[in-house]
């Protein structure tokens, strides 16, 4: 063992050196994110107003359907 100081204050300056660069490390690492339940919310806020906005579109096309299926029932009972 050495008889001058100065190797401690090195050897305490290097650990000191050592915990700032870990904790330096440590306070940047977050555990990984869980996105099961949140996978299914955003999904839902992604296709909802789009599926929306198809079935406001062919809402028009559905009831010219159902009125020319209305018009041959009634044509259809008129004749018999």
């Amino acid at each position: 063992m050495r008889k001058d100081p100065d190797h401690v204050l090195d050897a305490i300056d290097g650990v000191v050196d050592d915990w700032e660069a870990t904790s330096a490390d440590s306070m940047r690492w977050a555990p990984p994110e869980v996105k099961r339940e949140e996978l299914a919310v955003e999904v839902a806020e992604i296709f909802g107003p789009l599926v929306n906005a198809l079935a406001d579109l062919l809402r028009p096309v559905g009831e010219a359907i159902e009125n020319a299926m209305d018009r041959l029932v009634d044509d259809d009972e008129e004749h018999r």
